[in-house]
């Protein structure tokens, strides 16, 4: 019975005060059992007879809704999932890099799970879009956390999920490109300065959030028509003019930056 209600008791704090909520606590009112009360987070409960408990435990349950989990925290998730994989010695793409593999399945999978509608289409155009904007950043400035810094890499991995996502999502070619500078201007200057030497930190976390912000991005640029004040080709010039401008202790030589201000132990 004190099981029931202790589970039933803690959960009932958690509904709204909408209707299902109010009539559950209803069901406190009229004492079931004389004399008999029970504490509960500091709150005075009459105690329930065993079948009473079950009830309210069920009542309870039903009108909690199953919890899912927010649509960026799974974009999180995933992206640091692959990144552990890669951390590890496994085997993950490179998608534009080791360090920044886990954006692009990160997107992909939010496509999937949270796009109504997603189709093998649309994944298509995600692979296909995805790959011209990598090539655009490879040949025009660079994709290496040696060359330019982690702005090459999550910075080049984010550009592609968000106009990989803006495609599938319909996005006209304005849009598209639009989407893809937005997720790549919000990188630049990001130094490549891992802990120890290691793709763990910071890499592991940053590939969270340029999943994040690659969704973000896509879902800025289809707010609009395309139309923008700064264009990737400006965004991808002025990405490789800053790396050759960075320090090389920035430059994935863990000489500079967390790498050295970290402590070892």
């Amino acid at each position: 019975v004190e099981q029931h209600q202790r589970v039933a008791f803690g959960r009932l704090r958690r509904l709204p005060e909408g209707d299902g909520g109010r009539t559950i606590r209803n069901r406190l009112d009229p004492p079931v059992s004389e004399n008999v009360s029970v504490d509960f987070h500091g709150e005075e409960w009459t105690k329930y007879e065993e079948d009473d408990a079950r009830d309210m435990y069920e009542d309870v349950e039903a009108e909690i809704p199953e919890e899912e989990t927010p649509e960026e925290e799974a974009a999180d998730d995933l992206a640091a999932r692959v990144n552990e994989e890669n951390a590890a010695g496994g085997q993950v793409v490179t998608a534009p890099t080791n360090g920044a593999a886990g954006v692009m399945p990160s997107v992909l999978r939010y496509y999937r799970d949270h796009v109504v509608g997603a189709n093998e289409a649309g994944r298509r155009d995600m692979f296909l879009t995805a790959a011209a904007i990598g090539g655009l950043v490879k040949h025009n400035a660079s994709i290496s956390g040696a060359e330019c810094g982690c702005q090459a890499e999550v910075g080049s991995a984010a550009a592609m999920g968000a106009a990989a996502l803006c495609a599938a999502l319909g996005g006209t070619p304005a849009q598209v490109e639009n989407a893809a500078e937005i997720a790549l201007e919000h990188h630049l200057g990001m130094t490549c300065d891992p802990v120890k030497g290691l793709v763990q930190v910071p890499c592991i976390e940053r590939n969270g959030l340029g999943a994040i912000k690659a969704v973000s991005a896509a879902s800025l640029s289809l707010r609009g028509d395309g139309q923008h004040l700064v264009s990737l080709d400006a965004c991808i010039k002025t990405m490789k003019e800053t790396g050759r401008d960075m320090s090389e202790k920035y430059k994935e030589t863990s000489l500079g930056g967390l790498a050295v201000n970290v402590p070892n132990c």
